[in-house]
């Protein structure tokens, strides 16, 4: 019986470290679709954290072919909860999507997705 609590209580400490390790950087992301047929429309949409520091989310989509920036400007904690940048028309290929999160004393976090289209 205390060997399956105390595995109990290890899966759960494990679980709430892991959320607030995607959460302290105020900052986390989705891309839609994860996998398509190319030309493919991607959607990123970044998932910000209220804070008064926030100024900008940054959104980089990057492949072997394509480089591409977005930039959004944030009201600190008045600002959406959610941003997005879409990128219309990508060809074929595997790609590195970073989420920044900028603030008054610089970069607060990043997230790095990746995605295909194929």
């Amino acid at each position: 019986m205390k060997a399956s609590a105390v595995t109990t209580i290890l899966g759960v400490l494990v679980v709430v470290s892991a959320l607030m390790a995607a959460t302290s950087s105020g900052i986390d992301a989705q891309v839609f679709p994860a996998t398509a047929s190319a030309p493919a429309d991607v959607v990123v949409r970044a998932l910000i954290e209220p804070d008064v520091r926030n100024r900008s989310v940054e959104f980089v989509i990057e492949s072997a072919a394509i480089f591409s920036t977005s930039k959004a400007d944030l009201d600190g904690d008045r600002a959406p909860r959610t941003k997005e940048a879409r990128f219309p028309r990508l060809p074929a290929g595997h790609y590195e999507i970073r989420v920044s999160l900028v603030g008054t004393g610089g970069t607060r976090g990043t997230v790095v997705r990746h995605i295909s289209l194929y």
